[in-house]
């Protein structure tokens, strides 16, 4: 019973951290003070800019273009426009867009100086821009961006002239190829001195606003964003992960000649995402306030300062409850690993395990997340992720979540029957979900040499919680050391766990699991409620597509769940959970394809060009 109640604690705090890291803070209105960041302010920009399409080129685009000049005319910047023919491959686009060959076609990039007290020192640049796709109003990509640009700048100039310019730039014929950012780095004579940058985007129109990339050797810059974002919402391992996939934005241009920045990015409500429903209206004030918040906030430590930070080696960094940044360099990392591996080793001094029971514990373990991944896979495979179009599953990101959350939920319910030592239902097991996957996704003989592995495995399960947390959390330490070794950006997701589960394992090999079990709850609170808050943003980012990347962060959380969990299945919970993801699944896979996909997509395929 105790260890019931300390299940649904650390349950119930998990669940509230997770709450409280990804809800985005409050807007702020019209009344908010005059040198503080009003979303209130910035939507009256952003329902002039997204009220209607304004490609590259069109009379909306000019129209758009004359607004900005006199909105930063008005705060008393110098105003340029620095113009330039479209590349041919932007022109082929453009002309896939509208129907007709494309000539000729001028795109404008949009500058606004703002001068500080030492015009030698290198500026700040604030980035967005200002054009839309063909069909979109575009009051999300990327209106929230030029808007927040707009008042940041406003928000600054009431606290009196920063030491060093801040300039903005609102680039053309982003959405046709990065056409004005190409432009403005080769070309005007301002972007050699650039000193700093923060660009603002959006693939989605709600959530919390990301700082997802940085610029190569972060590490004084993740400590000037840990010392003055309040509510932030970052982690390395979002950048590691960007920095690898085909994506781009304007700052992608800056990046590739080494300027300095951060970017920032809304990814909830996927839906709006180059959507024909993407006005101004759709937009959540809370996630423009977070985004201009973050980028005022950098903006007022990178303005005022004398010195820009030095570029040094990248660094880990995640936020906690979306309240504070953890920033150290990268090889603090095997400090971690240390003071996890000094627990762990006191804690097995003392309880004394059997190797053979430990063993035990890293297989079930093994076979835990092969059913987890091959799960994810099948019900992903069954929901029509193949070849379906990019934005449409964009649109049900929402009920994609919720199938996958489900499936999980389900497994976990399963927990207590992996314990028996009986191998048939788990030998049946990954077999008949391998067959299914492989049918699915059509990778059956890649996957062969893996069911082996957990067919295998069954006929060693233990019977012994313990053992099963003990081979667990041996398996996460050397997953970790891996990632240490490899990508020690992305080791902060398994190394927090990690010390985590071993400071619970110590309580409990010290004070016996009784007295213990505060202790253990309160770290699984910590620790399952952080992960929930990096599952939901890598999903996000990346899950749409594939959903298995939530292995990850079970892994990271089964050694802190095993010890808690109760000795008796659920499976009646487990057949209504895995029913829940069914029916989600096939209502993905059957419903039609969702209104709010751009018109240009399904001529394309709608696959993933930028962002």
């Amino acid at each position: 019973m105790a260890r019931a109640v300390a299940l649904l604690i650390a349950l119930a705090g998990a669940l509230l951290w997770a709450i409280l890291a990804i809800v985005p803070p409050a807007a702020r209105g019209l009344d908010a003070p005059a040198t503080a960041f009003s979303s209130a302010r910035a939507m009256r920009d952003v329902s002039v800019i997204g009220r209607v399409p304004h490609p590259t080129g069109s009379a909306e685009n000019e129209r758009v273009s004359a607004y900005l000049l006199l909105r930063m005319h008005a705060m008393g910047a110098a105003v340029e426009v620095q113009q330039m023919p479209l590349g041919a491959a932007s022109l082929r686009r453009l002309g896939k867009w509208s129907g007709r060959t494309e000539r000729g076609v001028i795109a404008r990039n949009l500058i606004g100086v703002f001068p500080g007290r030492d015009r030698s020192l290198p500026p700040l640049l604030l980035m967005a821009h200002h054009d839309s796709v063909w069909g979109s109003p575009g009051a999300a990509d990327d209106a929230m961006g030029v808007a927040a640009a707009l008042e940041v700048a406003r928000a600054i100039g009431e606290r009196g002239p920063p030491e060093r310019d801040l300039l903005l730039l609102f680039t053309d014929g982003e959405e046709l190829g990065l056409d004005g950012a190409e432009y403005f780095f080769a070309r005007h004579p301002l972007a050699r001195g650039i000193g700093a940058i923060i660009n603002m985007e959006a693939r989605g129109a709600g959530g919390r606003a990301n700082m997802f990339e940085t610029g190569p050797g972060n590490g004084a810059m993740m400590r000037l964003y840990a010392e003055h974002v309040r509510r932030p919402a970052t982690n390395s391992l979002s950048v590691l992960v960007y920095n690898n996939m085909p994506n781009y934005t304007d700052y992608t241009v800056a990046k590739r000649r080494g300027i300095p920045g951060y970017n920032i990015a809304v990814l909830d409500r996927g839906s709006a995402y180059h959507s024909p429903s993407a006005l101004p209206e759709v937009v959540d004030p809370a996630s423009l306030q977070d985004m201009g918040a973050q980028a005022l906030a950098l903006s007022s430590a990178l303005l005022y300062a004398p010195d820009l930070p030095a570029r040094t080696d990248d660094a880990s960094f995640s936020d906690l409850m979306g309240r504070a940044t953890i920033v150290y360099p990268a090889a603090g990392g095997w400090l971690i690993l240390l003071g996890a591996a000094l627990l762990i080793g006191f804690a097995l001094s003392r309880e004394r395990p059997r190797r053979t029971a430990i063993g035990r514990g890293v297989l079930i373990t093994l076979a835990i997340l092969l059913h987890a991944a091959l799960l994810l896979l099948a019900f992903n495979a069954l929901s029509g992720s193949g070849g379906a179009n990019y934005y449409d599953r964009l649109a049900a990101l929402p009920r994609l979540e919720a199938m996958a959350a489900a499936t999980l939920a389900a497994l976990l319910c399963l927990l207590p029957a992996i314990r028996r030592t009986d191998p048939h239902p788990l030998a049946l097991g990954p077999g008949m979900v391998l067959m299914w996957a492989g049918l699915l996704t059509g990778g059956p003989i890649a996957i062969v040499p893996v069911a082996l592995l957990a067919m295998a495995s069954a006929w060693f399960l233990p019977s012994d919680r313990t053992a099963q947390a003990e081979g667990a959390i041996l398996l996460l330490l050397l997953a970790g050391i891996l990632v240490q070794a490899t990508l020690p950006t992305a080791a902060p997701l398994l190394h927090w766990p990690l010390l985590l589960a071993a400071m619970a394992m110590a309580a409990r090999a010290w004070l016996g699991e009784r007295a213990a079990l505060p202790a253990m709850a309160l770290c699984a609170a910590i620790a399952v409620g952080h992960l929930l808050a990096q599952a939901h943003f890598l999903f996000l980012g990346i899950g749409a597509e594939l959903s298995v990347v939530l292995v990850a962060p079970l892994f990271a959380a089964l050694p802190l769940l095993l010890t808690l969990w109760p000795a008796k299945a659920t499976r009646l919970g487990a057949a209504l959970l895995l029913g829940v993801a069914l029916m989600i699944a096939l209502w993905v896979r059957f419903d039609p394809v969702a209104p709010t996909i751009p018109t240009y997509s399904l001529a394309e395929g709608g696959k993933k060009t930028r962002d």
